[in-house]
């Protein structure tokens, strides 16, 4: 169900989207250095249609706020990793104590099937 309806909202968004590039391929000229005129051989400038322009920015927008989110999260990442190794280290802990103590198998077994019931 959820995969009709995502295909059902998406379909028209990619006919849309190939339409526009199949009208809009003209070319337009990008000049990459906005200090120097374009009729000096040192300016850079570029040549291309504007669907590829325009898929080119949405390119570039995507990958800007994929990384933005990802380097907001840090600190959560962050955070899990350090409570991974206190965990392993308190498991470490609660295994040399089974191993050492008399009987604490037992006792481990038991608080188990405490929880369990």
């Amino acid at each position: 169900m959820k995969a009709l309806l995502k295909w059902l909202l998406l379909l028209p968004v990619f006919v849309v989207v190939v339409l526009m590039a199949v009208v809009n391929d003209h070319p337009v000229r990008i000049s990459l250095n906005p200090f120097v005129s374009s009729d000096s051989g040192l300016a850079l400038d570029l040549e291309l249609p504007l669907y590829q322009v325009g898929f080119a920015i949405f390119v570039v927008g995507v990958l800007c706020g994929g990384f933005t989110t990802w380097n907001s999260q840090r600190k959560y990442r962050r955070k899990a990793r350090d409570m991974g190794q206190d965990a392993a280290l308190w498991r470490s802990r609660a295994e040399r104590a089974e191993k050492t103590a008399p009987g604490g198998s037992r006792l481990l077994e038991s608080g188990a099937k405490k929880a369990g019931a």
